[in-house]
């Protein structure tokens, strides 16, 4: 018996017609790009779909700030923390904490994305996240994120959460992610 040969099938374009999938590069704005790409998931054709992401997306997360200088980027949101996102002791889940990290560096890189060059936020190859300290339920948390590099093909983005009433640093992450290249759909 021969071994049976598998590959993944390619991505095709099509998928960056679905809100929420790209970044609008035609936005120049840091700030309102990444608001853009937030507000995509309230779309009314995409009501319906209940992903992973799309309550965190659409009721809890806020773009504070962003900034960017062409060659890096920065982010800051703002959280408070719900109990849906945390265990029954009263704090934040740790694979809630991932997801958050996940979303908010992912929109960091957004000021960075132009025709043909991260488009589509990538797929993360590690993320890494050190919990330094619990993030109660009802907590107002920040998220600083900030791209440190970014290649045609890799990128690697820290984000930090921090208490927003004192500045303590509740955890660290660094996010390394790989972009996609889509093909045209074969008609």
């Amino acid at each position: 018996m021969e071994p049976r040969k598998w590959k993944a099938p390619r991505y095709t374009s099509e998928l960056l017609n679905i809100p929420g999938m790209a970044f609008d590069v035609h936005i120049p704005d840091p700030k309102a790009r990444i608001q853009a790409y937030i507000d995509s998931y309230d779309a009314p054709d995409m009501k319906g779909h209940k992903g992973f992401d799309e309550d965190f997306m659409r009721k809890h997360i806020k773009l504070e700030n962003a900034w960017s200088d062409g060659q890096s980027a920065k982010a800051v949101f703002f959280l408070k923390v719900v109990p849906e996102y945390s265990n029954r002791m009263g704090n934040m889940h740790g694979g809630a904490m991932a997801m958050i990290y996940d979303m908010c560096t992912t929109m960091c890189a957004a000021p960075l994305a132009r025709d043909d060059f991260w488009v589509f936020g990538g797929v993360s190859r590690t993320l890494s996240v050190t919990y330094l300290r619990p993030v109660r339920s009802s907590m107002d948390i920040l998220i600083e994120c900030e791209v440190l590099q970014q290649g045609r093909r890799l990128t690697t983005i820290r984000g930090q959460m921090k208490d927003k009433s004192d500045g303590s640093l509740l955890s660290v992450a660094e996010h390394n992610k790989a972009s996609i290249e889509f093909v045209n759909p074969k008609v």
